[in-house]
């Protein structure tokens, strides 16, 4: 049997590394009936009068965790639509709403002759309360008689006239969990013990379609299933605490057991309280200013992986997905332009194995600091500083590293992007998450209602969308890719080689705010490890 020389796997892993280090893919008012204005001085409760309470005359909305930003010292909320945007009142959206997928390219309400003559194709609607989009398609369910509305995200140079967002505000898990807490603790009827057990259901369920997750006091803990292009069932389970420093804990396992492959991977660590700045400027002249940064945020994060093959034969196709148990903290004073913060993670999956009973294992470790911002103006964007360094940094190591192979080489890269902390558009947390989001079976029959059954409008397939793409946010992310090769027992020189890149990035969506521009990501800091066994010139090491 012809085998691979070690330092050509060697080389063909450093590609690949090159290939997916950077993540790539991981990498919102008018005329003034639609004019949309919030004073600092704006008591919450009437800017969203039932966010937090099971009354207050819109149905649909429910009680959740949120951050009333507009209380902080120097906060400015002032949109202007311009004409081109439709304004759907809460209301309206409480009384119809049904679902939302994933992504938020598909939206279903109950039909009704009142939301389709603000449903304007090529045009934009905000749902008050819940997001604003641009409109591509409406379709009628023959099953349901539903509303169905394909939407893509909107470009707020041409959805706004001029607007004036600015905020600095504290996320306090200690005081979000609090939250929680007291609003599940004041239903009304008290729960017995049944209803505590059945609560979750109804408090959690937006966290995944498939997900079942329990709630206590500083605890959240849930699991859920994902499904890849193998058909093969990835099950996970999340566990978040909160801590007496009002940081975040971590810890989620994802086990895969289908096809000959099977994957352990445990990701564990800390995302500490933080201030949130963000600041939205935007004139009717369309010059345009916005400052994002996550003040004082930092943390850590221990990435474990198991990776073994049973099989000659096992499935090599790339996965990518968001984790479930994404935590999602609603803006819930903005419903005029409705925004949340969300802290979630993703994978990226690349096997390369050519047989049975070959076996990788690696541990990872990584600090960070990302206590710097970024600014946008106008077609540029620049960190803190000119692209300074700023405060941020991190440090990492290589804790264990196993691999064998009884016969040929293989490679392998493992890539996980957490903490992934976003201001994004939409709030639907503040609502009824009863049949929301849509599960991806349901979504796709809805997509095949909008090909086929089209009454206003062009929908394409495409629509689909990446599930790791960055939608209407601005962001920092932790991006670990790991890597592991082997090059087989029968080699003259049996080698392994275990690779590490570690990248902290803020970033935005450029084609969020009408830019074609396709800006890099701000690279705040990164760091480099490998290690080889045995560390010897023949398996691309430094010694003789």
């Amino acid at each position: 049997m012809k085998q691979e020389s070690p330092i050509r796997v060697i080389r063909q892993l450093a590609a690949l590394v090159a290939a997916f280090a950077l993540l790539s893919l991981i990498p919102g008012c008018s005329k003034s009936k639609n004019q949309g204005t919030v004073s600092p001085s704006t008591d919450a409760a009437s800017a969203i009068p039932s966010a937090t309470s099971t009354s207050g005359g819109v149905p649909g909305m429910r009680k959740t965790w949120g951050l009333r930003v507009l209380n902080q010292p120097g906060a400015t909320f002032h949109v202007e639509y311009s004409d081109k945007t439709n304004l759907v009142d809460m209301a309206t959206v409480g009384r119809t709403l049904l679902g939302v997928t994933e992504d938020r390219s598909i939206f279903l309400f109950k039909d009704s002759s009142e939301l389709r003559q603000k449903l304007v194709p090529g045009k934009y609607v905000l749902f008050e309360g819940l997001d604003l989009r641009k409109v591509d398609a409406l379709a009628i369910d023959p099953k349901t008689q539903n509303l169905v509305v394909g939407t893509e995200r909107p470009n707020l140079r041409e959805a706004l006239k001029n607007a004036n967002v600015q905020f600095s505000t504290p996320v306090d898990f200690g005081d979000l969990f609090g939250q929680l807490a007291t609003n599940s603790s004041s239903f009304d009827p008290p729960p017995d013990a049944d209803a505590l057990r059945a609560l979750p259901s109804k408090v959690w369920d937006w966290i995944q379609p498939t997900a079942h997750a329990d709630f206590s006091n500083g605890n959240l803990e849930g699991e859920a299933e994902y499904s890849d292009s193998d058909f093969a069932t990835w099950k996970c389970h999340f566990h978040y605490t909160r801590n007496a420093d009002h940081s975040l804990n971590l810890d989620i396992t994802l086990v895969r057991e289908a096809n000959g492959l099977n994957v352990d991977l445990h990701l564990k660590g800390k995302v500490s309280r933080f201030i949130q700045q963000t600041t939205f400027v935007m004139t009717e002249e369309g010059n345009m200013r916005q400052y994002f940064k996550n003040g004082g945020l930092h943390g850590d994060i221990n990435f474990d992986w198991v990776v073994k093959t049973s099989e000659v034969k096992t499935p090599m196709n790339e996965v990518r997905f968001k984790l479930p148990g994404k935590i999602s903290i609603p803006l819930i004073e903005l419903t005029k332009l409705p925004m949340s913060i969300e802290i979630s993670e993703a994978l990226l999956f690349h096997p390369a194995f050519t047989g049975k009973e070959e076996v990788a294992k690696g541990g990872f470790h990584a600090t960070y600091s990302a206590d710097q911002g970024f600014q946008v103006d106008n077609s540029s964007m620049q960190g803190d500083g000119g692209g300074g360094e700023g405060e941020a940094g991190n440090d990492a190591t290589i804790d264990q590293t196993i691999a064998f192979s009884p016969f040929a080489a293989f490679g392998l890269v493992v890539a996980v992007a957490a903490p992934r902390v976003e201001l994004r558009m939409g709030a639907e947390e503040i609502w009824d998450m009863a049949k929301i989001p849509i599960p991806s079976s349901m979504a796709e029959s809805l997509t095949d209602v909008l090909l086929k059954n089209t009454i206003a409008g062009q929908w394409l397939n495409k629509k689909v969308g990446n599930p790791l793409s960055i939608e209407g946010a601005a962001y920092f992310q932790l991006v670990m890719s790991t890597t592991a090769a082997h090059s087989g027992m029968q080699s003259l020189v049996p080698c392994q080689q275990f690779t590490m890149v570690a990248k902290g990035q803020l970033g935005i969506d450029a084609e969020w705010l009408g830019n074609n521009t396709n800006w890099p990501p701000v690279e705040v800091f990164s760091k480099n490890l490998t290690r080889r066994q045995p560390d010897a010139k023949i398996c691309g090491g430094g010694q003789g």
